[in-house]
């Protein structure tokens, strides 16, 4: 059988013949297999990046223009799914009520401490905490504030954050 070109592999796969389909996967598995895997460092991890990859191009194979060369839209998904992926294992902080480290225990400073760390943010932040500090919900500092509910919790979790990377210069 002669070589068939990438648009002719498409619009056989576009008319049902989706055997074809293992052709585009044998002809750029490998170069996607080394790409992800000089990324991420882990094997276990390419092999379902890479079958990631291939599934979501079968699912947009319909949409696929077959004039258009393959390598560049499927690195585009390579580097979506790669996107997801550093984003799926990227450190969250959690919202709290409370300042936590990262082993999970709270943070117990002296006062004095507090105080000077206090220093440090910006008015905004500092009227956000000192309302929590005083029993205030999220909600009812949002109506103090004026602010939007989840711009109030962002403003705690960044003075969180900047209390704990300062305290830890200490």
């Amino acid at each position: 059988m002669a070589e068939l070109l990438d648009k002719d592999i498409i619009r056989k796969i576009k008319n049902g013949e989706i055997d074809y389909y293992s052709y585009i996967v044998k002809k750029y598995t490998t170069l996607i297999y080394r790409y992800i895997k000089i990324k991420l460092f882990k094997k276990d991890e390419t092999d379902d990046l890479v079958q990631n990859v291939f599934i979501s191009f079968y699912k947009a194979i319909e949409k696929f223009d077959e004039e258009r060369p393959i390598k560049p839209y499927l690195f585009q998904i390579v580097q979506n799914e790669l996107k997801m992926y550093f984003r799926s294992r990227k450190e969250t902080v959690s919202l709290d009520e409370s300042i936590k480290t990262t082993d999970d225990e709270k943070i117990s400073l002296p006062s004095d401490d507090i105080e000077g760390l206090l220093k440090i943010l910006p008015i905004e932040q500092k009227q956000a905490l000192k309302l929590l500090s005083e029993g205030y919900s999220y909600e009812e500092i949002a109506n103090s504030l004026k602010k939007p509910l989840n711009t109030v919790r962002t403003i705690i979790r960044r003075a969180r954050l900047k209390m704990i990377k300062n305290y830890d210069k200490t």
